[in-house]
């Protein structure tokens, strides 16, 4: 039997994989201004009956000062905001992801309803979480949402960032 992959035993196999088979995608929103105890929020919804599953693999993000990250399960965000492209992170794979992103960036709380999964308190600088498998979103009979919501727990402009990445088999 013929080996398809060469696995590098220093870093994770199964992701390896997973990327070379094109299942592996990401979305970011860049660096937003964020106005004073503003928000910046972010949002992959998995469309009812998509036969897909999400594995949230890592959420990274930043802050030039004071910020508060919570991870949300189907929260609605209430406002259209801005369309994102799920980027696959094989380049020899195409950016065919069922999965919508969008976020937006205002002074007023975006996000309403659902579930607080985590809340952590950033003090500035980067912030890389790798989950692993800790969140699965199932394509059911209904959308289904994972949203990140950063607030400015500041009283001035704050320069907010959030990235995804996910498995989607």
């Amino acid at each position: 039997m013929p080996v398809e992959y060469f696995l590098d035993v220093t870093r994770d196999s199964r992701n390896q994989i997973l990327v070379m088979e094109g299942k592996i995608y990401s979305v970011a929103t860049g660096s937003q201004s964020v106005a004073a105890s503003g928000y910046l929020a972010l949002e992959i919804t998995n469309p009812s009956n998509s036969n897909n599953m999400i594995d949230v693999i890592r959420v990274e993000g930043g802050s030039s000062s004071n910020a508060t990250i919570d991870i949300l399960r189907n929260a609605n965000l209430n406002v259209s905001g801005s369309l994102l492209t799920p980027r696959n992170r094989n380049w020899d794979h195409s950016d065919s992801s069922l999965i919508t992103a969008k976020y937006i960036a205002q002074a007023a709380d975006p996000v309403s309803g659902g579930d607080l999964l985590t809340s952590i308190i950033e003090t500035g600088g980067s912030l890389s979480i790798r989950y692993d498998g800790e969140f699965m979103i199932h394509g059911e009979a209904t959308d289904e949402t994972f949203s990140i919501r950063v607030r400015n727990d500041t009283g001035q402009i704050n320069t907010l960032s959030i990235s995804l990445t996910w498995i989607e088999v």
